[in-house]
Formats: structure tokens, C-alpha cells, sequence
């Protein structure tokens, strides 16, 4: 009979991650340079370019993969220069699938923010010019309900589209000029990032100033303030739905989690700059890409590496992470297909379950 397999180790022990570098399991050279990716469930993505073109890629990721063009590039304003689009464009699907994903985007020269269909034949549904200087930040929430954008105005408005979220704009009698619900003040300088959870009921605003604030959903009022520790421009913040508030320095290489009382969790500082951020989906893995083309995957609440990636071919631009497998594009226009994170182990924030092999 052959040995019984060994005992797991103690609950709590933290598993060893490999340091053997996992490749790709695709590869994909695009047109243009990736500005957003939305990874679906199975073997299809959406990416646009900085060209405007929104695309849907079917079957493995590879050079058999199926491209078909979405929507129309002039329906959408030209980008304005000096501005980060990978943080200007937002990708989401209500279900979790490219079937039924929106675009918002900002960065346009006309300092609007437009919402457009990203399936079917694709188009643009609103274009909504209401800040007074270009859009520089979109996020939305899970839900399709919320939509936050930030400019640098200084401000960032809330829009709340109800129950039915934003495939009710496609609905007969949708409102053809909707107002912000909220407009969010208070800080010194341009809004550079935003990010919003429907969990929460927060959205969290970042500028240049080194603050970060977060607002309740519900009425627009400011409950928070958190300052970087390195007193430097905050250019990347996400919310995990677990109560945590991560913000990212790039000219200080630094990476700050704080609880949502505002204690600080910890901080980090890398080699290379932070080019991209994002939280698996049970939101307790944190994927970095880097400007050295390195990928990373920590455990959010402790940092503890979950595994180890292969370098991409030249700087991260943005990734994308579902619970099939992870989509890294580059700005040498290739995209990448890996393996997710490691997420079954991860229970709770700081407790990992380390599987014995099969």
C-alpha cells in the first residue's frame, strides 16, 4: 500500500511560496499599446488601446486567439496628453463577464466623462461634461451602480445610477443628462486616483496633495482622512471589501495599507515603481506590476509572497485578475496569460491554511 500522505502543517503555518519563477501559459502581441484589460471567467478579454479601440478576444491567449472590433474609435474624444490613461479608463461587467461589460472613460481633451457599451456592437451611451478640467481617475463599483471620476479640478463627483446601474441607460426614458449625485471637495490639489466599493458603501478620493479621503455613498459626507507617511503625491488607491485602504506613492516607490479607523497596517518599499495595482477577487490577494516588468502577489494583510512570476518582457501597464487566471499587458504590446494567485488558502486577514500536495 503505498504511504499515507503526510500530516498538514499547524493552522496558521504560512506555506513556503516556490521561488521557481511560473511562465506564461500565453502570450499575445497586440496593435496597439493596452490601456485597460476586463478578464472574463473563461477564455475571452476585453482590452483597449490608447488608440480608442475597444476589442474582444475569444479562445486561448495566444496567437490563434479571435479579435473582433468593438464599437467605433471616433465616437470617442481624443486623449489629452499628460495624463495616465490606464487610470482614466475603467473596464466592468455586472456579471462578471465581457457579455454584458461598460466602459468609462475619461482623459478625453474636452474634459468629459463617457460611458459606453462594451459588448455587443458596442457605442456611446453618455458623454457627461461636467468637470471643469480633464477627468484624470474612473472607477467603478462591482455592482455597475456607482461611478466615481476625479479631475484636476480638484473634485470628484459621485454618480449614483440606481438599482438597475448603468444597463439602465440602454433603457427606454433613461435620462439623457444625469446630474452627480455627490461632488466631493476638500483637497489641495488634482485628484489623481479614485476607487469606490458598493461593500463598504465608501468611495476613496487621492490627489497630489498626499491625502486620501473616503466619503460615505450615501450622502456624500467625508468620514476620513489618511495622509502618506512619505508626505509625496498618492497616484494609486484601492479598497478591499474586507475594511482595508491600500495607497500607493510611485515617487516614493511606496506602498502604505492602513484598517478603515485609519491605523496603519503596514508599509512597504519596492525597487521598481508601482505601474498597476489590483485585488483578487475574494479581495484578500494584492497584484502589483511593476515598471521593471516584474509581477507580484502578496497576501494583503501581511505581505507574505504567494508565488512567484516570471518577468514580463518591458514595463507593466495594467493587469487583470479573475479566478481563472491573471492578464498582464505590457507597453511593448504584449499581453501575458499566468496562472492565478494561490487563493483557496487564504481564509481571513493574516491566516493561511497550507495545503499538503496531492
Amino acid at each position: 500500500a503505498p504511504p499515507p500522505p503526510p500530516p498538514p502543517p499547524p493552522l496558521g503555518a504560512w506555506p513556503i511560496c516556490d521561488p521557481t519563477p511560473v511562465r506564461p501559459v500565453g502570450a499575445l502581441r497586440v496593435p496597439s499599446v493596452p490601456a485597460a484589460l476586463h478578464s472574463g471567467g473563461d477564455d475571452s478579454f476585453l482590452l483597449l488601446d490608447m488608440e480608442r479601440q475597444l476589442t474582444l478576444y475569444r479562445g486561448p491567449v495566444g496567437e490563434g486567439a479571435r479579435a473582433s472590433a468593438i464599437g467605433d474609435v471616433a465616437a470617442l474624444p481624443a486623449f489629452a496628453p499628460g495624463v495616465t490613461i490606464a487610470r482614466a479608463v475603467c473596464l466592468a461587467a455586472t456579471d462578471g463577464q465581457p457579455s454584458k461589460a461598460w466602459l468609462a472613460s475619461g482623459g478625453h481633451w474636452d474634459g468629459s466623462l463617457c460611458l459606453s457599451t462594451a459588448h455587443g456592437g458596442g457605442g456611446l451611451r453618455l458623454r457627461l461634461a461636467v468637470h471643469s478640467e480633464t477627468v484624470t481617475c474612473v472607477a467603478l463599483s462591482r455592482c455597475a451602480r456607482y461611478v466615481l471620476s476625479g479631475s484636476l479640478d480638484a473634485t470628484a463627483l459621485l454618480w449614483d445610477f440606481g438599482r438597475a446601474g448603468l444597463a439602465g441607460l440602454a433603457a427606454p426614458g433613461a435620462e439623457a443628462s444625469p446630474r452627480p449625485s455627490h461632488v466631493l471637495r476638500g483637497h489641495g490639489g488634482d485628484v489623481l486616483c479614485v476607487a469606490v466599493s458598493s461593500v463598504l458603501r465608501v468611495c476613496a478620493v487621492a490627489s497630489r496633495d498626499g491625502h486620501a479621503c473616503l466619503y460615505l455613498l450615501r450622502d456624500g459626507r467625508r468620514v476620513r482622512t489618511f495622509t502618506s507617511p512619505d508626505a509625496t503625491p498618492i497616484d494609486a488607491v484601492l479598497l478591499s471589501d474586507a475594511g482595508y485602504v491600500l495607497l500607493s506613492s510611485s515617487a516614493a516607490t511606496a506602498l502604505h495599507l492602513f484598517a478603515l479607523n485609519g491605523q496603519r497596517v503596514w508599509s512597504a518599499r519596492l525597487d521598481g515603481g508601482v505601474s498597476c495595482l489590483s485585488l483578487s477577487p475574494c479581495h484578500n490577494a494584492l497584484l502589483l506590476g511593476l515598471d521593471t516588468g516584474d509581477v507580484l502577489a502578496w497576501a494583503l494583510f501581511d505581505r507574505t509572497p504567494l508565488i512567484t512570476y516570471e518577468a514580463c518582457p518591458g514595463p507593466v501597464v495594467c493587469l487583470a485578475v479573475s479566478e481563472a487566471h491573471l492578464l498582464v499587458a505590457t507597453s511593448t504590446r504584449h499581453v501575458l496569460k499566468y496562472p492565478p494567485p494561490p487563493q483557496a488558502g487564504l481564509l481571513t486577514p493574516g491566516l493561511v491554511v497550507a495545503r499538503p500536495p496531492r
